[in-house]
């Protein structure tokens, strides 16, 4: 059993829901071999880049491989405030953390992003794998 610490971040080029975060299928085929993966979701945070709000949504798509049912969820929707350049005050101009407690994923689950306004949000995830 192997313990990897991974980010991803991304900065949404357009309005569409975009997936950030898609955890590892098992795979005997690919060279090295893809095993089973959990992955437990330490961190996810958000900034607003834009003069103006942007509403964020965070969604959760639960892949059970049992059943085959996709269940998606929205973990978090909200306006993200202005960026001021006159301020360092949190949350404005800062990135905000969305998450207060970690999330459990297993293999393709997936975590999406979708904001109002493209190009002005700036997303940040911390993952840890254990395969």
């Amino acid at each position: 059993m192997a313990d990897t610490f991974k980010s991803k971040t991304l900065v949404l080029a357009n309005t569409t829901k975009t997936a950030l975060y898609t955890v590892p299928t098992t795979d005997d085929a690919s060279v090295p071999p893809t095993e089973s993966t959990t992955a437990i979701i330490k961190s996810l945070r958000l900034y607003n880049s834009h003069s103006s709000n942007v509403l964020v949504t965070i969604s959760f798509k639960d892949v059970d491989s049992d059943t085959g049912a996709n269940t998606e969820s929205t973990l978090f929707k909200m306006y993200l405030p202005a960026t001021d350049l006159t301020t360092d005050s949190f949350p404005i101009g800062n990135p905000v953390e969305i998450l207060k407690n970690p999330i459990v994923a297993n293999e393709g689950d997936i975590v999406y992003v979708t904001a109002g306004t493209s190009a002005k949000i700036h997303a940040h995830l911390s993952v840890l794998e254990i395969t």
